[in-house]
């Protein structure tokens, strides 16, 4: 029997968006003929030749060794399909733990991530994979489908699929080592991975394995994130109202400002607080880029148990960590005391006027024997750092074989699980610190309480007083477990003039569970925890889901194919099952040229925690509000519906910086559901040269969404629905504190847009060359974020929800061969970026486009059989366009801050 499986390709055919191998699952094949078939991603059926109805982009492992990637997340941001809100470890402020791919800019749980074509478990709460737990040393090529695959994989897979091809039948032994720094002397990247396999005339065994250490950098160490006062790049000053330097209101004191101590000692000298000379340069003390470390380990291996079964398994664990730190903690009694989330808080003072105040007249070190409110941070904590373990184990075995040498058939089981610990920095408890301001501290009534000495500058709050009133760093635990069980069979019904008539089969049965422990400091907004937002626990039930699938592949002509196939899902959780279908054509009217198109429909089940989840609430940064467009201070707005409000301008201005918005699950939530258009063609005029075109379109309904925007806009506008979900500080006359803003089954999307490749290689006599060009051309992402809402294209924009979508995304890479010498070349590039009108005070907000260029030359050293390499990323040091939208300077989900970037690195066969 052969068990033989096919890896040669050329490097044109690898290059080919449309007609690329995904994976080299053993097909069973007569011996005498030794047809080795092929399946293609976004079908089952095994196939002799490359083709497909949907675009597909493929790119092999070479390729990204070629262009110092060495990881599936830095992969896929490079290209054009993938944009907007992309999460990834260049991000800044210590928050993001995990790294997702956004396929078509649509959020990452519209993507769908598999391993050889199965599935894999999620890591947060959402359920989304963590791209750096897929071991990189075991990657043979990175397969995107940039289409809707509901009929062939099920649910998620709206905007496409990310399929992670290993080695297969590998042997031999390879170890690699890679090191890189910054031009700044910062974000080391220390990377060691070895590779190896053996195999028998029965079986084979590869073992994969990988550990990296890299470090990040801080924002202060970067021109563009050095400062919150971005006057010096055209932007405003976003520094924070609560600072190191008390901020007064009450105690007897003029209100019509807000006043500080400049000195410790003599605590009832005050002077206005200047917001423009004392605002809080938070910058200064968070990271630019988090710390990560890996280590990753890939088993795989099968055995022949008969001629006509063989036995597989897959075994993958994986341990990370990532630390970032954000700016000390702080407190503003008045703000807690009006916030919706913390309703006793600091209101045990209230004066004749209404007005409640946190800081007693009595309290130890109140200088003025009037009760007011403050505002401190807390620098004398040092920076909060942020800590996350993500651990991932997979365990996946099946077998495979052949019927009657025509029908091939697989059985797999996996059972997976993640564990993500996220812990959060040191943190004041509100309990505590209303103690520490109270009158009864450190008397009679309360001697075991130590007061707070808040009337000061830096350095006023003693050890001992951040000692009474910490609290336990917050601590979150997300556990998600994943069960199936999967068969399929495959082969000919009957031949056709034109060929045999294909089918596949196949019956999924699925289990899913989340698990979101959080502790006391994490269940209420800031109860425990005097700054960030809260969680609340999720123990879901088991998800059972149980799928059955057809898929024909029909001959009609010798020059036309069509694909059929359907899948029916049932949801144990979700009162609606769903059944989605695929057609696809293939049309070739000449040898050079290949027309291809589809239509399926496409669902994604909303994920356990937007379905369990209790009420949370987080702290927004992306400040709106019609009433103040420029956060000013004394600021009165004229327009009507701002004024019948009656705004009080000496409370317009949130120095917070922030506001809190108030979400949660929803049980009755339905499945979002997509219609999936392709058109495409393939060109092959002369030999090496190919060119494929496709027009791509999707319309998603039932969007799960949350538009804060709009609930503040409704609200303005008197919708009654909305009435009570905007809270406004100083009782509904000031600044937005907090808005209600669930998700439901509100929105809808249509994007559509055109993919363009071009691949050609040729030889000379100075060294063989290959050229390769991959473009999408965005032309409508139309969102609406209710269904009572007009529809908005943000095309070209930058959106919270979405991030950054550039109308055009291209890269180029060019790369040449001579002997043992060998260079690559690639560029990549973003068109502008709309953000926001010009005003009175700013030029409008506009991101420029941007090429950035790269560069790797490598030479092997036939002497010691080693592959040397050595490249420059942001050959020129480029600075990221500014974006003043976001307050982060760019946005850093589509650029990095990291600058011009060194590295080398070396690989030994052995």
């Amino acid at each position: 029997m052969n068990m033989t499986k096919k890896f040669a390709l050329s490097t044109l055919t690898v290059a080919m968006i449309s007609f690329a191998p995904v994976t080299t699952t053993s097909v069973f094949a007569a011996e005498e003929e030794k047809i080795e078939k092929i399946m293609v991603t976004g079908s089952r059926i095994g196939r002799a030749e490359l083709e497909s109805s949907s675009p597909i982009t493929v790119v092999t492992k070479v390729q990204l060794d070629n262009l110092g990637v060495t990881d599936v997340s830095a992969a896929l941001r490079r290209l054009p399909a993938i944009t907007g809100a992309t999460s990834n470890n260049q991000s800044s402020a210590g928050a993001v733990n995990i790294q997702t791919a956004t396929l078509r800019g649509i959020e990452a749980t519209n993507t769908l991530v598999l391993l050889n074509g199965r599935r894999m478990v999620g890591s947060n709460e959402d359920g989304l994979v963590d791209l750096s737990s897929i071991p990189f040393e075991a990657v043979s090529q990175i397969e995107v489908l940039k289409d809707g695959a509901s009929a062939i994989y099920g649910s998620d897979a709206i905007a496409g699929v990310v399929n992670i091809i290993t080695y297969q039948n590998y042997e031999g032994f390879e170890v690699n080592a890679r090191y890189g720094v910054s031009s700044e002397g910062d974000a080391q990247e220390r990377e060691v991975g070895l590779l190896m396999g053996f195999s028998t005339d029965k079986g084979s065994l590869m073992v994969a394995a990988s550990t990296s250490n890299n470090s990040g950098w801080e924002e202060k160490d970067r021109y563009m994130t050095q400062d919150t006062d971005q006057s010096y790049l055209g932007g405003g000053d976003t520094s924070s109202g609560t600072t190191p330097f008390a901020r007064l209101s009450g105690f007897g004191l003029d209100p019509s400002e807000t006043w500080t101590v400049l000195d410790a000692n003599n605590p009832s000298a005050v002077t206005p607080f200047d917001y423009d000379t004392m605002g809080y340069n938070y910058r200064a003390a968070q990271s630019g880029a988090n710390d990560n470390q890996t280590t990753s380990v890939f088993v795989s291996g099968d055995y022949e148990l008969t001629d006509d079964m063989l036995f597989f398994t897959e075994l993958s664990f994986h341990d990370g960590f990532v630390q970032g730190n954000q700016a000390p903690p702080g407190t503003d009694t008045g703000w807690y005391g009006d916030n919706v989330d913390t309703p006793n808080a600091f209101k045990r003072y209230p004066d004749a006027d209404g007005n409640n105040f946190g800081v007693g007249a009595n309290q130890k070190y109140n200088p003025f024997g009037i009760a007011g409110n403050v505002s401190r941070r807390f620098s004398e904590y040092g920076s909060r750092i942020y800590k996350t373990d993500n651990t991932v184990q997979r365990y996946t075995l099946g077998l495979k074989g052949a019927i009657f040498d025509e029908y091939d058939w697989e059985v797999s089981y996996s059972s997976q699980s993640a564990e993500l610990v996220q812990r959060g920095g040191a943190q004041p408890s509100i309990m505590q610190i209303e103690r520490a301001l109270s009158d009864e501290c450190e008397t009679a009534a309360d001697p075991s309480c130590v007061a707070l000495n808040v009337f000061g500058p830096e350095g006023s709050i003693t050890t001992e007083m951040l000692d009474f009133i910490n609290t336990t760093a917050p601590v979150t635990t997300n556990k998600n477990d994943l069960m199936f069980i999967q068969a399929h069979i495959s082969g000919p019904i009957v031949s056709l003039p034109a060929g045999d008539l294909m089918f596949s089969s196949g019956v999924e049965y699925r289990e899913d569970q989340l698990s979101l422990e959080v502790d006391q400091a994490q269940r209420t907004a800031t109860f425990d925890v005097s700054w960030g937002g809260s969680s609340t626990p999720v123990i879901s039930p088991v998800r059972e889901i149980s799928e059955f699938y057809l898929e024909l592949a029909v001959p009609v002509l010798d020059n036309l194919d069509i694909e059929l196939a359907a899948r029916y899902s049932d949801y144990s959780d979700i009162d609606e099952s769903t059944t989605n279908p695929k057609v696809g054509v293939i049309y070739q009217p000449l040898d050079m040229l290949k027309l291809r198109g589809s239509y399926s429909t496409g669902f994604r089940a909303p994920t356990m925690a937007q379905m369990y989840q209790g009420r949370t609430s987080s702290i927004n940064t992306n400040l709106y509000d019609p009433c103040n467009p420029g956060n000013e201070a004394n600021f009165s707005s004229s327009k009507p519906e701002c004024v019948a409000l009656g705004l009080d301008p000496a409370f317009s201005q949130n120095a917070i910086q922030s506001n809190d918005i108030i979400g949660g699950g929803n049980p009755d939530l339905k499945p979002e559901e997509a219609e999936n258009t392709t058109l495409g063609l393939v060109i092959e005029p002369i030999d090496n040269l190919s060119l494929t075109l496709d027009y791509f379109a999707i319309e998603q309904t039932n969007v799960v969404f949350a538009s804060s925007r709009y609930v503040i806009d409704q609200n303005l506008a008197g919708n009654p629905t909305y009435a009570g979900d905007v809270i406004r500080s100083n009782n509904g006359t000031g600044y937005i504190q907090t808005i209600y803003s669930p998700a439901n089954n509100i929105a809808s999307r249509n994007l559509s847009g055109y993919d363009l490749n071009a691949n050609y290689r040729f030889e000379t006599d100075i060294g063989d060359w290959s050229i390769n060009f991959d473009g999408t051309y965005l032309s409508e992402f139309e969102v609406q974020d209710t269904s009572d809402s007009a529809f908005r294209d943000i095309t070209g924009t930058y959106d919270p929800a979405f991030g950054s979508l550039p109308e055009y995304k291209a890269n180029i890479q060019i790369d040449w061969t001579m002997g043992n010498y060998r260079a690559t070349w690639d560029a990549n590039y973003n068109s502008e970026i709309f953000a926001g009108e010009a005003t009175e005070e700013f030029e409008a907000d506009i991101m420029s486009s941007t090429v950035f260029h790269n560069m790797q030359v490598g030479y092997f050293v036939d002497a010691i059989g080693v592959d040397l390499h050595a490249g420059i990323q942001n050959v020129f040091d480029k600075e990221p366009p500014f974006l003043r939208a976001n307050g982060t300077s760019t946005d850093d989900n589509l650029y990095s801050f990291r600058g011009r970037f060194f590295y080398f690195g070396l690989k030994k066969s052995f």
